[in-house]
């Protein structure tokens, strides 16, 4: 066994039992997404459970570039989804390879769930690793100028808040222009409609928001006055109605502000397909983000 593949067993591994996935297409897709990033961490350069706080979720991984290349490279740092309650890192790393052979670094994040966490604390979470990686960057040959941020459901409501509420970076020490775009997949915006009796996924969502928690603070759509960060939404033609509509919404009300905007429906895909498919260099979204990242202005390294 080589280095590469015992560090990726060894991480895989160290994983405590997740709760059972409630939609009957979530436990396939997980399963398919964490085989897909063993293979992702065994065939390249990895740092490996890295903490950026106390707490067992609170670690990242980074997926190196191959070789060492004279310019400090763009990083994007990306949050599994789970409703808030379930996933980790690993389910991301399959989505490693096209970014890194641009060059540039690939960040897998995990963050508290709820119970334990109300979402509230998964977005300080998402704050302190952002934090961490603007940070510590340099160390691993990533620029902390060209840091992008994205996630998947539920990660991709939470990166979306950590990159329109100031708060929460300013609780960090960070620069208001630390996110230098933002990229959620399949995500929620408005988190009001969890108040309604709609779909019983909603009710969770309440219970994820917590007794003491504010919908209107979780809410991403209601925190884009006067954004400039430039913003790449996506959802799948055959998501959940609601993470389509609310897709629309914030669409909208971002193209409202000065920030640039970029909205794709992918064709013929459902909430999990458009997760999965973004492993793909040649996938619609993949594309997309891969344009970001190597438009980004370089930062020379002496």
């Amino acid at each position: 066994m080589n280095r590469r593949t015992e560090r990726a067993r060894l991480s895989f591994d160290d994983l405590p039992p997740l709760p059972p996935l409630i939609h009957p297409d979530a436990p396939g897709y997980a399963a398919r997404a964490l085989q897909r990033s063993r293979d992702a961490q065994a065939e390249r350069p990895t740092a490996l459970d890295l903490r950026y706080g106390d707490d067992y979720w609170q670690k990242l991984d980074i997926y190196l570039a191959r070789e060492r290349v004279r310019e400090a490279l763009p990083i994007l740092a990306f949050l599994h989804g789970g409703a808030w309650s379930n996933g980790c890192k690993e389910w991301m790393g399959f989505m490693a390879p096209p970014v890194v052979e641009l060059p540039a670094l690939f960040v897998a994040v995990s963050y508290r769930r709820a119970p334990d966490a109300a979402i509230e604390q998964q977005a300080e979470d998402c704050a302190a690793a952002l934090a961490w990686i603007w940070r510590n960057a340099a160390s691993y040959g990533g620029d902390p100028n060209r840091i992008f941020l994205g996630g998947h459901s539920a990660g991709g409501h939470l990166a979306s808040l950590a990159t329109l509420r100031a708060d929460l970076r300013r609780a960090q020490g960070l620069p208001e222009d630390v996110v230098k775009g933002c990229f959620p997949v399949s995500a929620a915006f408005d988190l009001r409609e969890s108040a309604n009796s709609a779909p019983a996924r909603w009710k969770r969502i309440a219970a994820a928001i917590g007794r003491h928690g504010d919908a209107t603070a979780l809410s991403p759509i209601l925190h884009v006055a006067g954004n400039t960060t430039p913003f790449v939404l996506a959802w799948g033609e055959a998501d959940f109605p609601e993470i389509a509509r609310q897709g629309r919404a914030m669409a909208a009300a971002l193209r409202a502000q000065p920030g640039e905007v970029d909205a794709v429906e992918l064709t013929g895909l459902s909430h999990f397909d458009a997760s999965a498919r973004a492993g793909d260099a040649q996938f619609e979204w993949t594309r997309r983000v891969r344009a970001r990242l190597a438009g980004a202005a370089i930062t020379r390294v002496a």
